[in-house]
């Protein structure tokens, strides 16, 4: 098997006295997706905060395509915090969809998919409009290209900022509840496209309640709690056979596992 594309070693996170994540180990192959599951306040949001380092992590490693995500060995052996331009670069490859949107909302949705490539990676205004208006078509929104945030569903907002990760060319995705926000009827246009994504073949991370979509679409599923990886596997086993008495708690309470 080749390298992974993402590789987590002994990953620690705390705020104040709260210890969120207490040693994570988890590799991530090209192509793959992952599903990470979990009760809320797990660890699986600042893990995923973390891959691409919008969260600090103290302990521990991340590595992404080889490289270790947010710090460079400095004088003695001890670790120098990159810099915010490399930061930007390395943000750029790993695309992070949020629970609530985070479109800028004094910007257009164009403007909002093409401030990235055009501020971050300097791309011509004339060459990130063609790419983006491509994208919102993708995502099925072509013909808002010239509305603002407000007037859009939470939906299409969620579409609007998975169109702006793409943008980046990332290689790899990270989902964050991205249907957490959004009332039961409007959920199903996201996983739609998220599964469009998958079927191109895009490496990606999803941190979800959406249990049946999971199931369906995974390849792996990580079971978090207390910040530990408590159960990983193909979603048949998680899902039909967990193994682990927390795990086998969980899903009893979401009411995916019958004994």
């Amino acid at each position: 098997m080749s390298a992974p594309m993402i590789s987590v070693r002994n990953l620690a996170k705390r705020f104040g006295d709260n210890q969120v994540l207490r040693g994570i180990d988890l590799d991530v192959q090209k192509g793959e997706i992952v599903g990470i599951i979990g009760p809320s306040g797990s660890g699986k949001s600042t893990m995923l905060r973390c891959l691409n380092f919008l969260e600090q992590y103290e302990g521990g490693e991340i590595q992404f395509d080889g490289a270790t995500v947010g710090y460079r060995d400095g004088p003695n052996g001890k670790r120098i915090g990159d810099s915010e331009a490399k930061l930007r670069m390395l943000r750029a490859q790993i695309g992070m969809v949020f629970q609530n949107f985070n479109l800028f909302p004094h910007m257009t949705v164009l403007g909002n998919v093409i401030e990235g490539p055009v501020v971050v990676k300097g791309q011509p205004k004339a060459q990130a409009t063609t790419e983006a208006l491509a994208l919102l078509e993708r995502v099925g929104l072509a013909d808002k290209a010239n509305a603002y945030p407000s007037t859009l569903s939470g939906g299409q907002q969620q579409r609007v900022g998975i169109a702006r990760s793409l943008a980046m060319k990332p290689k790899a995705m990270l989902f964050d509840e991205p249907t957490s926000s959004l009332d039961p009827e409007l959920v199903g246009e996201v996983l739609d496209v998220m599964q469009s994504l998958a079927e191109a073949g895009m490496t990606m991370l999803i941190a979800t309640h959406e249990m049946a979509f999971i199931q369906e679409i995974a390849h792996r599923v990580v079971f978090i709690d207390g910040g530990k990886v408590v159960e990983q596997g193909p979603p048949a086993q998680i899902f039909a056979q967990p193994t682990h008495p927390r795990t086998i708690d969980f899903l009893k309470r979401v009411r995916v596992y019958k004994a």
